[in-house]
């Protein structure tokens, strides 16, 4: 079997830039492919330091470890930057509050990542795990090329695509990844029979690298579920595998050929599937999980399973820092933080900062037009219900005079703070603008519809959750039960104040996904009467500003789980107790 590839009958030597599979026909697509290839297996990449680094001593006298025997590696994750290039507010939840202070920025990523390189040379390996080039309106009018160029100069050295990576068109995804001049990896995506090279992978399926006089071996994987959760005609052509079908045989060869000292798992996939496989067999001989998708914050590594996992936030608000204490080729210790990426600790790199606003200029006119003004902070990280998606659905229902507005539970969106709006903002809220569609349903439909989404969101069949936050709606409460299990979650359902008649038909409006049948709405099937407006999303919810700026959202209890856990003593609100409900069971993590 082609280590490579995955296909029987072929050969690879030491490195992918010299993969040739014999008896087959060469395309185009594989000379892509093959080109990413030759970054993406880089063994001696770093030259072996002799001696000790700098900051060796220091973690090796706190960790009672001889320092001669013993050389430190650190490793720095990003995760799910969706697009975003500048400072912002960010959210973090201080003793029960929501509490919002200035944070990321590339600019001042740059920064953390010089003074840990300074710390530690030679040593220091920079990853990201996905969601990168998509999520903000730079990226999404540059179909990904602005964010791209951005991160070439931040000095990445690995990373993978993340299931919003697909949003430009299956040809588009790796033709990005390409631009990069770093190397990106994914061992579960390839070419179904309708894609551009039926068979073959679309990033190489591995890495391999030195530091410091050890070899490390890298996996990577997208969410398995992507083509469930993303609009059918972004992944068309493109299929993808669980982790446990493919990563026994990789890690298998990172340590038997390359004879990798540490393997490092890199992963989108949402946290608690991430944690799911740490636990499984198939994951023996992973060292450590980073992940994405979730924007979960994990200040510690979650330990339930075989191998520690970790998460750091999103949109370039948090680093996670991991510090490898490695003696004779062996792990012998390790320590990790989560690094908030906070204005008042990390001054701006110039050189970034000038890049960056190069790159944003030519759009300025279009996107920094200000639309109206919002007497609160706008935000988007509770599982149930947000200000900006209840303005977003407001808008959706006000404009189509229908009984329930509907949008998907995005994570898109750093927060706003109070004062104007922007397009810019628009675009972060809905970096996929769509044509707003209308159709009916009946209730005994909606309530179904329902179960189902609860379930794509707190089913205990880990493999099976999609997404993680709740769909968001207008006109309509619900009361449930998280812990229930599939068809016995809702308790209620108001439709404009009455409860939800079962043989009654309701006029529903949400966005129109490209791909779709004429008969889905928001995942509702079947649909009469469905109809396509002419006017898109971006275009309803800047009316719907503008009419009655200035705006002012907050939690207004629109979804009511029964058994929501207080994890904070003092909630803000009908529902703010319940800004993330035990994503990952088993595990005491709280979203802060």
């Amino acid at each position: 079997m082609c280590d490579v590839c995955g296909r029987e009958n072929h050969q690879v030597k030491p490195s992918a830039s010299e993969h040739s599979c014999e008896g087959t026909k060469t395309i185009s697509r594989r000379d892509v492919l093959k080109f990413i290839g030759s970054l993406g297996i880089g063994v001696g990449m770093y030259p072996i330091i002799s001696g000790l680094a700098a900051g060796e001593r220091v973690y090796a006298k706190d960790w009672k470890v001889p320092p001669k025997k013993v050389v430190q590696l650190t490793f720095l994750h990003t995760t799910d930057i969706h697009g975003q290039m500048l400072t912002h507010p960010e959210m973090f939840r201080v003793n029960g509050r929501n509490v919002f202070q200035q944070a990321g920025g590339l600019s001042r990523l740059k920064t953390l990542f010089k003074l840990v390189k300074a710390e530690n040379p030679g040593n220091v390996f920079i990853v990201d795990t996905g969601d990168c080039y998509q999520g903000s309106a730079v990226a999404a009018l540059s179909k990904g090329k602005a964010m791209v160029e951005a991160m070439n100069h931040m000095g990445y050295d690995l990373g993978i695509p993340g299931n919003w990576e697909v949003v430009y068109g299956p040809e588009k995804i790796v033709e990005l990844s390409v631009g990069y001049n770093f190397p990106a990896i994914c061992s579960n995506m390839v070419w179904d029979e309708e894609g551009l090279d039926p068979g073959y992978p679309l990033y190489p399926n591995y890495f391999v690298t030195e530091m410091g006089g050890v070899r490390i071996g890298f996996i990577g994987y997208n969410d398995p579920l992507t083509k469930m959760r993303q609009a059918p005609s972004y992944h068309r052509g493109i299929q993808f595998t669980f982790p446990e079908e493919t990563a026994p045989r990789l890690v298998d060869l990172l340590r038997s050929r390359y004879k990798c000292d540490l393997v490092i798992c890199l992963a989108h996939m949402g946290l608690a599937q991430q944690v799911h496989f740490a636990k499984k067999a198939e994951s023996a001989g992973i060292d450590f999980i980073f992940g994405g998708d979730t924007h979960q914050r994990t200040y510690d590594p979650i330990t339930l399973g075989r191998v520690p996992v970790t998460e750091s936030g999103a949109f370039g608000s948090f680093v996670g820092r991991l510090d490898i204490l490695v003696e004779d080729r062996k792990v012998k210790d390790y320590k990790y933080e989560l690094i908030p990426v906070l204005a008042e600790h990390y001054v701006e790199d110039e050189a970034v900062k000038a890049t960056v606003e190069d790159i944003r200029r030519p759009y300025l006119p279009v996107i920094s037009r200000k639309i109206g003004e919002t007497k609160t902070y706008l935000y988007r990280y509770n599982v149930l219900e947000n200000p900006i998606d209840n303005l977003i659905t407001d808008a959706i229902r006000e404009y189509a005079q229908c009984d329930i507005g509907i949008s998907n539970g995005f994570r898109f969106a750093p927060p706003v703070a109070p004062g104007p709006i922007t397009v810019e903002d628009i675009w972060n809220w809905i970096p996929v603008n769509a044509p707003l569609k209308t159709g009916q349903a009946k209730g005994s439909q909606i309530r179904q519809w329902m179960e189902k989404e609860l379930n794509n969101v707190f089913t205990n069949d880990i493999p099976k959750r999609v997404g993680g936050w709740v769909v968001r709606f207008s006109g309509m409460k619900v009361k449930m039960y998280i812990d229930r299990p599939m068809g016995k979650r809702v308790v209620s359902i108001e439709v404009n104040g009455q409860p939800l008649d079962p043989n009654r038909i309701y006029t529903l409006a949400a966005c129109d996904r490209e791909g779709d049948p004429e008969d889905m709405l928001c995942r509702i099937r079947p649909v009469t009467s469905p109809k396509v407006e002419d006017i898109d999303l971006h275009t309803v919810i800047e009316q719907y500003i503008q009419k009655h700026s200035p705006i002012e959202y907050g939690i207004e209890g629109r979804v009511i789980a029964l058994d929501a856990r207080s994890v904070y003593p003092e909630g803000e609100g009908l529902n703010e107790q319940e800004v993330y409900n035990e994503p990952v069971p088993g595990t005491r993590y709280v979203f802060r």
